[in-house]
């Protein structure tokens, strides 16, 4: 069933939900609550919302990352690295006019992921296959693994979340140099250097860990109660690649890895289906695919390169969420040139064998190009699913403008056994096919 997204009906389900939740203080959840309701007032200005999406952040960061571990080590600095962050989100909106406060956007994302998992039912058993490989059968005991995981599914949603866009700066900054070039160039005895960035040997050794990171499996060879760790090379490949790219979400991931000293404590296992030593505490191999599944998810959220089966899965979850969240989108008014909140309405449809988006711009007060919205959206999602007759056999998107006379209706789909077609229609005109725009 086609459900839309509402930011209020959002809030109130996740409301619900802390009452469930045994890592938020019972004293506290009032107080969450009503700077949860900020969020959604449309009479309130951006500038209090992201403010308060900031407090939002601290707490939930401090309080899932207590939930996941004792080693809190390096939080504060990653809490101080988000101060400066703060200040840099007010640069980047005098930078791109489409930018988005990624601040807001990453409170929305993690209570989007808790809808999502309420209201479909696809999302109400997160797989974890990605992260354990099969050499002989899944038995009852990878069974219990998986039972450990999902102990810390609430703070490990939380912290995916509210971290994936931390490497945002890196990306951006380039923009930013790009602009400063131009102008710079009308003086004519001015040269810029571009800003650039150089990882030095000492670097080397921290991303070589993260990439190695990336690729890890866990193995349970035979029927003892015993886990390996392998590697999967093409994994380790495509995460690599994206690192070249500098993708935000890897370079979050590499934020992280630096900060926490939680993560390189999870990970303190010797690799290597050859070796004699294995790990037989579940406990302690739950928490590393705790680590491996935060890792990877806001990793692969920005790599091209890693496409996925399932919708069941956090790294899909995070991805939807991801380019569903369009509340906290705000652009410039073709009037005043103030900031004025898009809202774009957002439905979806979701079940095991299909997955169907669906946006519609009706802000009259916002310029909005709903060809180049489509198009991006279609890119983000289309290569990032692959059919099968066992899981997703259909894709769809759909993105509609009704703020004017003739309607645009952009429509994109792929279905198991035909060919992706995108087309675009504008009022009664035929339907113009795009499909070559997408690829």
């Amino acid at each position: 069933m086609k459900r839309e997204l509402v930011s209020h009906a959002i809030v109130e389900l996740f409301q619900q939900e802390l009452e469930k939740m045994s890592f938020i203080e019972v004293a506290d959840r009032e107080d969450v609550a009503k700077k949860l309701q900020i969020l959604c007032d449309d009479k309130i200005p951006k500038f209090r919302k992201s403010r308060t999406a900031g407090e939002l952040w601290k707490y939930f960061f401090t309080k899932s990352l207590s939930a996941l571990t004792d080693n809190l080590r390096g939080s504060s600095e990653l809490c101080r690295y988000f101060d400066e962050y703060i200040d840099y989100e007010d640069l980047l909106f005098a930078v791109d006019e489409r930018h988005r406060d990624h601040i807001i956007h990453s409170i929305w994302v993690m209570l989007l992921g808790f809808y999502l998992r309420k209201c479909y039912e696809i999302f109400d058993t997160i797989d974890y296959s990605d992260c354990l490989a099969e050499l002989e059968d899944f038995d009852e005991e990878f069974g219990k693994l998986v039972g450990e995981v999902r102990k810390y599914e609430q703070p490990l949603w939380c912290m995916i979340a509210l971290t994936h866009d931390l490497g945002y700066p890196i990306e951006k900054t380039k923009l930013a140099n790009e602009k400063m070039s131009k102008m710079i160039s009308n003086y004519g005895f001015l040269r810029q250097t571009d800003f650039n960035y150089d990882f030095t040997i000492v670097h080397q050794a921290a991303i070589d860990e993260l990439l190695s990171c990336l690729s890890t499996v866990v193995v349970r060879p035979g029927r003892k109660n015993l886990y390996k760790l392998g590697h999967v090379p093409g994994f380790r490949l495509d995460y690599a690649r994206s690192f070249e790219k500098l993708d935000h979400g890897i370079m979050s991931a590499y934020l992280l890895q630096n900060h926490l000293d939680w993560i390189c404590d999870a990970m303190l296992f010797v690799r290597g289906l050859e070796t004699e030593i294995g790990h037989s505490n579940i406990t302690e191999v739950a928490k590393m695919v705790v680590a491996l599944t935060l890792l990877r998810s806001i990793s692969s959220h920005t790599n091209r390169y890693r496409y996925f089966t399932v919708l069941n899965n956090m790294q899909p979850l995070l991805l939807l969420c991801d380019e569903l969240e369009e509340f906290s989108r705000y652009a410039r008014s073709p009037e005043t040139h103030e900031w004025v909140e898009v809202g774009r309405r957002t439905e979806l449809e979701c079940r095991k064998d299909l997955l169907q988006m669906y946006y519609t711009f009706d802000n009259r007060d916002v310029e909005e190009n709903v060809k180049e919205f489509f198009i991006s959206k279609v890119k983000s999602i289309h290569k990032r699913f692959q059919l099968s007759t066992d899981n997703i056999k259909e894709v769809s998107i759909t993105c509609k403008d009704v703020t004017k006379a003739d309607n645009i209706i952009c429509t994109f789909k792929k279905k198991l056994g035909a060919k992706p077609k995108a087309t675009i229609k504008v009022g009664r005109k035929k339907s113009e096919d795009i499909t070559n725009l997408i690829d």
